[in-house]
């Protein structure tokens, strides 16, 4: 899922909002000049700007709500567009009726005035109008930057059996198929692996598909299959149109693109509103790793791998005497790194390649009640800022546990690392490294709001926990 295609759902999501905004003021307009009913001529009613914000209020909110829950703002981009304005002109239909129904039930409750039914229907007319529009212009733009190869289609891999065309290769508005026999599996894996494709339509029987749905998913390959053929269970199935054809799409990440941007802005906000909130804390700590060792920095990088493999500084407070501290992040190669290997074999308290040195001679005296309070990962939320993070998601290793992933284990790779995570809330320290990848592949592919929101509770019950633990 290309970073512009999630722009152009989010502008998308704003031009509405905009548009059933100006339809709630351009229907009040129409309304209070005349009915524009022929042969009738109704009463001009009065509601006056104060009494009439809250029916604009609540009715955005609930079209909103209407859109989002029928997925609106999730189309893929190889929707047709015919499908997409039937969708529109099926989902605001009902919109008008939940909003009639809503204002109804909310008499003299929320409103304290009543609206003329007639702002009503000529609001969802011309919000409606307003939205196929706003997605037709849309789906023409993004149509045309892809036909003059401004935008680089996507490639789709077609697997089956024996190809009857005499070319191996088919392209529509956004996407570039290309046929291959499934007796070239080799080929197949290589380009999962490489991420040269962004998905596969596997065409043949599914008891020939071997490891490549399984390579799919660890890679962040979309697969698809025909709708009439045996489903394959995973969690984040959704239809597909293909050319007219549906299709069940598996995706490896069940995240959608929508709810990323919303993720993104969650993440953001509760971000700064906790930098600011742990201001005081922050210099207090700052101050006691600065008295406690001036000889290196107060706010430790340590490489990490985020996702698709690309590496980046993760910001720690620094705990450990800086002569102690492995400085790959810094250039420097010295000592350090031997030294903590020979502690992990003498004094390492879990499963390989997981690693916790038992009473570790390189921390500062003072730093238990830090770490155990997870203090010490504060300035990651500069890490969730930059967007080398997520307050929730699967957490980063070092690139010298990523060398001993097994194949299946990358998986992990396919959406940023975290704050907090399913790995931290449950079983923390006493997870095998299998047991953090299992958890971590479960929120993969359930990803839910709620499941965020229980994480994050979860998260504050597990630090304060540790307080009184021994």
């Amino acid at each position: 899922m290309s970073n512009l295609y999630v722009k152009k759902i989010f502008i998308t999501f704003i031009l509405e909002i905009i548009g059933v905004f100006l339809a709630f003021f351009l229907a009040y307009w129409l309304r209070s000049m005349r009915d524009w009913i022929p042969l009738i001529q109704l009463p001009v009613p009065y509601i006056s700007y104060e009494q009439f914000i809250p029916f604009v209020f609540y009715g955005i909110i609930i079209w909103i709500v209407v859109l989002l829950r029928w997925w609106l703002y999730n189309l893929k981009a190889q929707t047709p567009i015919i499908e997409e304005i039937r969708l529109v002109l099926t989902y605001s239909f009902f919109w008008f009726f939940i909003y009639i129904g809503f204002i109804y039930l909310s008499k003299w409750f929320i409103f304290t005035q009543d609206i003329p039914r007639l702002i009503i229907l000529y609001t969802y007319i011309i919000a409606t109008t307003f939205s196929i529009c706003i997605r037709y212009i849309s789906y023409t733009i993004y149509s045309i930057l892809y036909t003059k190869w401004y935008i680089k289609k996507d490639t789709i891999l077609v697997v089956s059996e024996i190809w009857n065309s005499n070319s191996n290769e088919y392209e529509d508005t956004t996407t570039l198929y290309v046929q291959i026999s499934i007796k070239e599996r080799k080929k197949i894996e290589d380009a999962i692996r490489n991420k040269i494709i962004s998905g596969i339509i596997f065409l043949w029987d599914h008891t020939h598909i071997g490891n490549i749905f399984e390579l799919s998913k660890i890679y962040g390959i979309s697969f698809l299959y025909p709708k009439i053929s045996p489903y394959i269970s995973i969690s984040s199935a959704t239809e597909r149109w293909i050319d007219w054809s549906p299709m069940i799409e598996l995706s490896a990440i069940k995240i959608t693109a929508w709810w990323r941007i919303i993720k993104r802005w969650f993440d953001l906000i509760v971000s700064i509103i906790l930098i600011i909130l742990t201001l005081p804390i922050t210099i207090i700590i700052s101050i006691g790793v600065w008295m406690s060792d001036p000889s290196g920095p107060i706010i430790y990088k340590n490489r990490r791998i985020g996702q698709d493999g690309k590496i980046f500084a993760l910001y720690k407070f620094r705990y450990m005497y800086w002569k102690y501290c492995t400085k790959e992040e810094y250039g420097i190669n010295d000592w350090a790194m031997k030294y903590e290997e020979k502690l992990k074999q003498e004094k390492n308290t879990r499963e390989w390649p997981l690693y916790k040195i038992a009473n570790d001679p390189r921390k500062m005296p003072w730093w238990i009640w830090i770490e155990k309070l997870s203090l010490d990962e504060l300035p990651q939320l500069y890490n969730v800022l930059k967007w080398d993070m997520s307050l929730i998601w699967p957490r980063p290793h070092q690139p010298r546990e990523i060398e001993l992933y097994d194949e299946s284990d990358k998986q992990v790779l396919t959406i940023k690392p975290w704050i907090t995570g399913m790995a931290q809330v449950y079983g923390r320290d006493k997870n095998t490294f299998k047991d953090e990848i299992i958890l971590d592949t479960y929120y993969i592919e359930h990803y839910s709001a709620f499941l965020d929101i229980a994480i994050l509770l979860r998260t504050i019950v597990v630090v304060f926990s540790r307080i009184w633990s021994k």
